[in-house]
């Protein structure tokens, strides 16, 4: 894994997240160090799962 998938694999939840908890605050709602940490490993863990299903699709179909 080169330093570019790490990166996006770290940059791309953490932003995500925080848009989250940035969301949930403007609705007036409290946002705990908790929760944004759960936005964020919500985020990772969609972001990895993607990516490991992107790369299972792509084996199957370049198999053909």
């Amino acid at each position: 894994m080169g330093a570019g998938q790490v990166a996006g694999l770290i940059a791309k939840p953490a932003l995500t997240g925080t848009m989250r908890a940035r969301q949930t605050k403007s609705r007036r709602n409290h946002v705990t160090k908790k929760q944004w940490i759960a936005y964020v490993a919500v985020a990772a863990l969609t972001t990895l799962l993607t990516n490991r299903l992107n790369e299972l699709i792509e084996r199957r179909l370049g198999e053909d």
